[in-house]
């Protein structure tokens, strides 16, 4: 049966890919999709494409990184449109948070072969995201990264905006409320996450899917430079729950407030300014996925908090 998609471009991803996006196409096509492929120049070029979109026997596929699907994100939700990836960003997490290959052409064949899950998105303060939203040290990285530190270093520019971020990251105090549970606590991060990924690879918390139903938060106290350097393992696989100044938690929401306003940061996006109100929607929107990542055994619960 004869399937359509929108394909969605974003020029301005840091691959590129021509030639390898054109193959993945091609690749559709030839499995019979009829492809109507568009090159946003913007976000509204992008909104207002999907906004006018309506076949029943269509799927949206987005070719870009993860600002541009979480930019995306209100206009799939409000349409019900069945999101595909074709991975074209530095990070990719979303992708990896649903088991879409980073390659083009493995991406295309899993659109073909249409496995579908429904997905949770996350809100905050109104603004939804998909993989993770950040106060403090997440949003300072992202603030050192530059579009050519990425197009030439890829997800180890993280790395130097990270050790960049440090130097100059400052402590805040931070008020948190969940289902009961309040805690209050001076940090110099804050992260609440939706899906499983983010940061180029980062897990979230070794318990979480984006099927779960579930927001993930992780909080930092203050730590010198060595000892946060220490943590990184932890960071990087998610095993949080028994480090040392971290507190983590698992609730379907958050509250979180703050002495001064703080920026936040969502899927490399500015989304607003604590304070900060998040919810989870279970089963929001339907995605073409591959074979989701599964989590780690936790043995010590959803709930655990370590001071």
């Amino acid at each position: 049966m004869l399937q359509h998609a929108l394909l969605l471009v974003n020029p301005h991803s840091r691959n590129g890919q021509a030639e390898e996006l054109d193959g993945a196409i091609a690749l559709l096509r030839a499995s019979g999709f009829e492809v109507n492929v568009v090159v946003t120049q913007s976000h509204t070029d992008m909104l207002t494409e999907i906004t006018n979109y309506r076949r029943d026997d269509g799927i949206v596929i987005i070719a870009g990184g993860d600002g541009t699907i979480s930019s995306a994100l209100e206009s799939i939700y409000q349409q019900q449109c069945t999101l595909a990836i074709l991975p074209l960003g530095t990070a990719n997490d979303l992708a990896r948070s649903v088991g879409v290959p980073q390659e083009l052409d493995g991406a295309a064949q899993l659109i073909i072969e249409g496995k579908r899950e429904r997905i949770s998105l996350a809100r905050v303060n109104n603004k939804l995201f998909v993989n993770v939203a950040h106060i403090g040290l997440g949003v300072d990285v992202t603030h050192e990264l530059t579009p050519d530190s990425k197009k030439h270093f890829g997800v180890f520019a993280y790395l130097g905006a990270f050790i960049s971020a440090f130097k100059r990251n400052k402590s805040f105090r931070v008020n948190i409320k969940a289902d009961g549970w309040h805690c209050s606590v001076r940090a110099i991060h804050l992260a609440v996450g939706n899906g499983r990924f983010y940061g180029g690879g980062n897990v979230v918390d070794d318990a979480s899917t984006l099927l779960d139903g579930q927001l993930n938060l992780f909080c930092i106290k203050p730590h010198r430079w060595w000892q946060l350097l220490l943590l990184g393992p932890s960071l990087r696989t998610g095993k949080l729950k028994t480090a040392q100044r971290v507190i983590c938690k698992t609730a379907s929401s958050f509250s979180v407030q703050t002495t001064k306003p703080i920026q936040l940061e969502a899927d490399g996006e500015f989304k607003t300014n604590t304070p900060a109100e998040f919810t989870v929607m279970p089963q929001a929107i339907e995605m073409i996925v591959g074979n989701l990542p599964v989590p780690d055994k936790d043995e010590y619960g959803d709930n655990t908090q370590r001071q």
